[in-house]
């Protein structure tokens, strides 16, 4: 049997890719669809599907012991940071994470003991998914999720729980300086002569402004919360009173930022010495899941400043995204600290790079730039690309401290530390564009919508599926 997971706001795109799929149409019965209340009824409709919430029901009716269960979960199963990663199920109490928890590893069991072979989902973002890959390694289940990569337009897979991308690793384990041409090259060259932002940058869902289609947005969440008979043990589908108040804030914030901007962020010293802090959007998966010791962004950068060299600077760095987010307790709670600068989101990313000594980061993409423009990238969370093995991958502050130390000498060279650099690098880069899959992989809703629900990009999706299950 072959499972989706249709719980989240990709659902969409998903159902339509399966619906070409040749493997769907000569055996419907094979596909299984995990469904969560009232979320997307009409569209799976006409689908074969296990409803999550529905299984927790019957649940409720047996009387679970749940700290028995606990007990087992415990001896059976690896269960790092799974409370503490689900942004919306750390808001109820406590026992209701705990029975929670417990129906979530009870329903997966259920699901994967009857003979699947392949489960798909989205992004390991949830506590659902992380249980999800815990049950499916106890039952031989193939756990496959997707990401969209740096690369414009193009979607990586993963068959475990840390953003390895797997296909890619594979063939880049095969690397030899021999095998490297120079088209590889062409990529970086690319990059390096006319660097381009991410395309998640241009989403409205990361504006801070007010745009129409959020207007939209409300009216379509509020009829699914207050108008769609809501399960009672639905938090995905969220009150559209609480995001637009949330949306609201982060606004009338980030207009305030905009008027106080010279007094808020530094002036760049073309003659400073520093290193890079990119500040990351929260709540997310890049850090609640990819760097789970560093979720709160504060304390983290406070502690980098203390490994510092005093001759040299951290540079904070506001994303632009996430521009609102932070409220001036938070700037003025970093600049405190006499070796900490705040850089404003106006400035470019790319110049900042080439005049750093590196990058400091938890996991977004600023990491790989650092990379293409061979400037020293030190990880402190989980991303692909520590698979090239040319990041400085840090587990601890006192891992840092040692990795700060060597590489702010002025005798520091990348090629002393990491043979064949550029052969490497080339390498990668090209693996990771012939082993990720031409389409966009992202939620259907908002403006986002209308690009990942085009009839090109659910056929390449369904093509990446069929190739999956070949």
């Amino acid at each position: 049997m072959i499972v989706f997971d249709l719980i989240n706001d990709e659902t969409p795109l998903f159902i339509e890719a399966v619906k070409t799929l040749p493997a769907y149409n000569n055996d419907k019965g094979t596909f299984l669809f995990i469904t969560e209340g009232n979320r997307w009824k009409k569209e799976t409709n006409d689908l074969y599907c296990s409803n999550r919430l529905c299984f927790f029901d019957d649940l409720d009716k047996k009387n679970i012991n749940i700290e028995k269960e606990l007990q087992r979960i415990s001896i059976e199963y690896d269960s790092f940071n799974i409370y503490a990663s689900d942004r919306y199920l750390i808001k109820k109490d406590r026992e209701f994470q705990r029975k929670f928890l417990v129906y979530t590893y009870l329903y997966f069991e259920s699901i994967f003991r009857k003979n699947v072979t392949h489960y798909f989902t989205t992004g390991i973002a949830y506590t659902y998914n992380l249980i999800s890959f815990q049950v499916s390694k106890k039952y031989g289940v193939k756990h496959i999720s997707f990401y969209g990569i740096r690369l414009e337009n193009r979607t990586a897979i993963s068959f475990d729980n840390k953003n390895t991308f797997n296909e890619v690793l594979k063939l880049y384990k095969d690397f030899k300086v021999s095998s490297v041409t120079s088209e590889m090259y062409n990529p970086i060259n690319d990059f390096l002569n006319k660097p381009k932002q991410p395309g998640y940058m241009v989403n409205a869902i990361n504006s801070s402004k007010l745009e129409p289609v959020f207007i939209i947005e409300f009216f379509i969440r509020f009829k699914k919360f207050y108008l769609s008979n809501k399960h009672r043990y639905d938090f995905f589908t969220r009150n559209p009173f609480e995001l637009s108040l949330f949306k609201i804030k982060k606004i009338l914030n980030a207009k305030k930022i905009e008027i106080l901007h010279n007094s808020i962020f530094d002036k760049i010293n073309t003659k400073d010495k520093f290193f890079i802090f990119p500040l990351h959007m929260q709540p997310e998966a890049s850090t609640l899941i990819l760097s789970p010791f560093y979720v709160n962004q504060k304390e983290c950068i406070i502690n980098i400043s203390k490994l510092l060299p005093l001759d040299t600077y951290l540079y904070v760095k506001e994303h632009k995204s996430a521009l609102g987010q932070h409220n001036l307790k938070f700037y003025n709670e970093l600049k405190k600290h006499p070796n900490i600068k705040l850089i404003s989101y106006r400035e470019s990313m790319f110049s900042l790079i080439k005049k750093s000594v590196g990058t400091i980061n938890l996991s977004s993409t600023v990491g790989l730039e650092s990379l293409l423009m061979k400037k020293p990238s030190i990880m402190l969370g989980n991303v692909f690309y520590n698979d090239t093995g040319l990041t400085f991958k840090v587990n601890s502050f006192s891992e840092l401290e040692e990795v700060l130390r060597e590489v702010g000498k002025s005798s520091f060279n990348l090629d002393d530390v990491f043979e064949n650099y550029d052969e490497r690098l080339a390498y990668y880069i090209y693996v990771l564009n012939k082993k990720s899959y031409p389409f966009e992989f992202n939620v259907a809703k908002m403006d986002t919508k209308k690009k990942v629900m085009t009839k090109e990009n659910i056929k390449e999706f369904s093509k990446c599926i069929d190739s999956i299950l070949s």
